[in-house]
C-alpha cells in the first residue's frame, strides 16, 4: 500500500523533476512547506498576543541592562524577573503550538525529498550522471556559511552517495537556504511576528 500511495505521488511529481533543474523544484518544495507552516502559525497562534509578550519582554531587558549598573535597581528587577520567565514560556508555548500540527507532514515531505533527490534517488535515476550538485555558490560565500565545515560534518555521519564538491550544495542545503528566504517572504507577507 505504502508503494502504491509512493508511486502515485512520483506520477504526480516527476513532471517537475524532469522538466526542472532540482534547484527549481526543491524551491517548490520549501515554498510549499513554509507557506503551510506560516499558514498553521497565522491560524493557530494570536498574533497581538506575541507583540504584546515581546514588547513586555524588550522592555524589562532594557530596564535590565540599565540596572546592571546599579545593585539596588537589580533587586527589585529580580522580583520582576519571574514575570518574565512566566512571559517567556508562554511565548514559547504560543509559538510551538503550530509545530504540534506541521512536524509529521514535514518531516514526511523531507523523506519525501531525500527519496527525490538523495543519492539513487528518482533525479539521480532518471540522471545517472548528476553528481548532486544542486547550486554552486562563490567561493566567498562557501567560506562564510562555512560550507567545509558542513561537509565534512555530514561525512562523519553519512558514509556513501555522492562525493563532496566545494563550493556546493546538496539538496538539504539548497531547501535550508531557500526555506529561510521563503519563509521570511512569507512572514512579512501574512503578518507573523
Amino acid at each position: 500500500m505504502f508503494e502504491s500511495i509512493l508511486n502515485f505521488i512520483d506520477s504526480l511529481v516527476l513532471p517537475i523533476v524532469k522538466n526542472y533543474p532540482p534547484a527549481i523544484g526543491i524551491l517548490i518544495f520549501s515554498l510549499g512547506v513554509s507557506l503551510i507552516s506560516n499558514i498553521a502559525t497565522k491560524l493557530l497562534v494570536d498574533q497581538e498576543r506575541v507583540r504584546e509578550l515581546k514588547e513586555e519582554i524588550k522592555k524589562f531587558q532594557k530596564k535590565y541592562k540599565l540596572a546592571t549598573k546599579d545593585p539596588e535597581a537589580l533587586k527589585k528587577l529580580q522580583e520582576e524577573q519571574e514575570k518574565m520567565m512566566a512571559l517567556n514560556a508562554e511565548l514559547m508555548r504560543l509559538s510551538f503550538k503550530p509545530m504540534i500540527y506541521t512536524f509529521v507532514p514535514i518531516i514526511l515531505i523531507f523523506i519525501y525529498m531525500k527519496h527525490l533527490y538523495g543519492f539513487n534517488g528518482l533525479y539521480h535515476q532518471l540522471y545517472p550522471d548528476w553528481n548532486g550538485v544542486v547550486v554552486y555558490l562563490p567561493i566567498i560565500i562557501s567560506k562564510i556559511m562555512l560550507l567545509d565545515f558542513w561537509h565534512w560534518l555530514g561525512s562523519v555521519f553519512y558514509h556513501g552517495g555522492f562525493k563532496v564538491v566545494p563550493n556546493a550544495l546538496g539538496w538539504l542545503g539548497w531547501y535550508i537556504m531557500s526555506s529561510m528566504v521563503c519563509s521570511t517572504i512569507l512572514r512579512k507577507i501574512l503578518g507573523i511576528k
